[in-house]
């Protein structure tokens, strides 16, 4: 029998979900407009709000599946890490056309 996780109580849970979703909407609001070319920044962001806001507990019932999706979460804020680096990089080494 696999072993399951309690789940945090329904009212706790959305107010998380509310306060990442508000926090991660004014990010996008801002760094969108300011960079509407930037594919790497839009992933990164992409991966971000996949990563943090994506509420697995509540289609995930065994430890096990979790654990693999909690795995995947971490990869994808590695990824996104990484090209928002790239991003940084690029555009700080990238001369602005008059």
């Amino acid at each position: 029998m696999a072993h399951t996780i309690p789940l945090l109580p329904l009212r706790d849970r959305i107010k998380d979900l509310n306060i990442k979703a508000y926090y991660l909407l004014v990010a996008l609001s801002f760094i969108y407009r300011a960079s509407s070319t930037s594919h790497s920044l839009k992933w990164a962001f992409t991966l971000t709000a996949f990563a943090a806001v994506f509420p697995v507990q509540d289609y995930i019932t065994s430890s096990f599946w979790l654990e693999m999706f909690r795995a995947l979460k971490v990869i994808a804020l590695t990824l996104a890490l990484g090209l928002a680096i790239w991003w940084v990089w690029t555009a700080a080494t990238t001369p602005v056309s008059a």
